[in-house]
């Protein structure tokens, strides 16, 4: 009888990382899901959770994500995508989707708060990254580049908030959340169509994930251009934005399942 070995210190890390995000994403959605049955009635999206009983699980699970993405370690062009989609999460749950096209001003001192904080703490994390990457000698010019892509966010925008607070409350959410899975999506397809050891059936998986995410994308991006040209417009009676966030969730969850997978038996577990 074969025995199987048993698994690193750092195997088990990764795995237990990799589980944990996909944890968060299951309590986000039965968050929601307890107060659609609770309430007799769906949300007009996920995001709508915020002013829900839901909210405290929603914002959680987001930054647990966040925290999840950036501990996940490795030196490759989807791990920088993913470094940076960790930093747009915490803004999904800083930065509320407006009810009726504006943001109640009851939450607006909280958004505001979120920012401050998101700023303040994401410098000093940057900071103390690049000072690490310095020790370990693993300081390149693709983690500068990751740095300098995460300041942007980090700083862009609370400077955006700063300059046109209206514009940002608007817009924000929408823009964060596209990013981050445009992120996911940009990783799902390097990965099934770079150089890989992937298998070909997993990189025909990351490959229709990524069109399915992109399509999705695209789909909430004319939901969203149609509802501020005409809100009666797509007030069909059905919860298109929650379809197509619900749907981006599973998109998402099926493609770290596959990459879970791909990675449960490696030694070097990284994100490549």
């Amino acid at each position: 009888m074969t025995q199987v070995a048993a698994a690193t210190s750092l195997a088990r890390t990764y795995r237990y990382v990799r589980l944990a995000i996909l944890g968060a994403v299951l309590a986000l959605l039965v968050s929601v899901a307890a107060v659609a049955i609770d309430v007799g009635t769906a949300p007009e999206s996920l995001s709508a959770g915020f002013y829900t009983p839901a909210r405290t699980v929603f914002t959680g699970s987001l930054f647990a994500v966040s925290l999840a993405l950036l501990a996940l370690s490795g030196r490759s062009v989807p791990q920088a995508l993913l470094d940076v989609a960790a930093v747009l999460a915490p803004l999904i749950a800083i930065i509320p989707t407006p009810v009726g096209g504006v943001v109640p001003a009851a939450v607006q001192a909280d958004v505001v708060n979120g920012l401050i904080t998101f700023a303040i703490v994401g410098v000093a994390a940057l900071v103390a990254a690049l000072f690490v990457a310095r020790a370990q000698r693993t300081l390149t010019r693709g983690v500068l580049a990751t740095a300098g892509a995460a300041s942007g966010l980090i700083v862009g925008f609370p400077l955006w908030a700063a300059v046109d607070q209206e514009s940002l409350l608007r817009f924000g959410h929408l823009a964060a959340t596209l990013a981050f899975f445009a992120l996911i999506a940009a990783v799902a397809g390097w990965t099934a169509w770079a150089p890989s050891s992937s298998r070909p059936t997993a990189r025909a998986i990351y490959g229709a994930i990524a069109v399915g995410i992109l399509a999705a994308i695209g789909f909430l991006f004319v939901v969203f251009v149609l509802s501020v040209a005409d809100p009666r417009g797509v007030a069909t009676g059905v919860p298109l934005v929650l379809i197509g966030e619900v749907v981006l969730l599973l998109l998402f969850s099926a493609f770290w399942i596959v990459e879970t997978v791909q990675t449960w038996s490696d030694p070097d577990p990284t994100v490549r």
